[in-house]
């Protein structure tokens, strides 16, 4: 009973991913009237990101995506006035990213940008 069950969870999981995934373009102009939502997006050292989000609902999807829109992250939270996360990301190209955060009160999206640079100072020696 309890593998079935197991198995029965995991399909509607996988279901549930793919009809996220598949619905990308209508998610991305989507936007909910009355939407209390505040998302802050925090950069720390060394390619850590600080996710907070005020008046989170129950069961809210955060996901992270790439510029074609792929899911390279997702998680879904329970209900917090205040949700707090740091993702390190130094595992990501350079490129153009996006935290998605999508509730019962709204969607939002929060772009971010991966881009390494390399600093090099000639010093003259006398």
């Amino acid at each position: 009973m309890k593998k079935t069950f197991l198995a029965v969870a995991l399909l509607l999981s996988a279901s549930a991913v793919n009809f996220a995934v598949a619905n990308n373009d209508k998610k991305a102009s989507e936007v909910r009237e009355g939407s209390n939502l505040e998302l802050n997006l925090e950069t720390l050292n060394n390619l850590k990101f600080k996710l907070s989000i005020n008046n989170l609902p129950n069961r809210s999807y955060i996901a992270i995506k790439n510029a074609d829109g792929n899911v390279l992250y997702s998680e879904y939270a329970g209900k917090s006035e205040q949700f707090t996360k740091v993702f390190d990301l130094s595992n990501l190209l350079d490129g153009n990213y996006t935290f998605v955060v999508d509730t019962t009160n709204g969607h939002v999206e929060k772009p971010f940008e991966i881009k390494t640079e390399v600093t090099r100072v000639v010093t003259a020696v006398k």
